[in-house]
């Protein structure tokens, strides 16, 4: 099936807040996560970052810097 830009919805307030990393990343060594969490980890020119898919649940969208670059992911 393709995309129809037509039914997008690019206009008007977002449905949930943004989740904005800006804090430096944590080595994921040094968290501790109980052994069923899972994650979201995403790549650019070799720079790697995680997220929780918990918090992206709600989220549904976060943004940030990754690799000197913006980016934007959404779940």
């Amino acid at each position: 099936m393709e995309f129809d830009v037509r039914r997008a919805m690019l206009k008007g307030p977002d449905l949930f807040s943004r989740f904005q990393v800006f804090e430096k990343p944590n080595a994921l060594a040094s968290r501790d996560f109980a052994p069923s969490e899972q994650l979201i980890i995403f790549e650019r020119a070799g720079e790697k970052r995680a997220l929780l898919a918990r918090q992206m649940a709600y989220h549904h969208v976060a943004q940030g810097e990754l690799a000197g670059k913006p980016f934007l992911i959404t779940f």
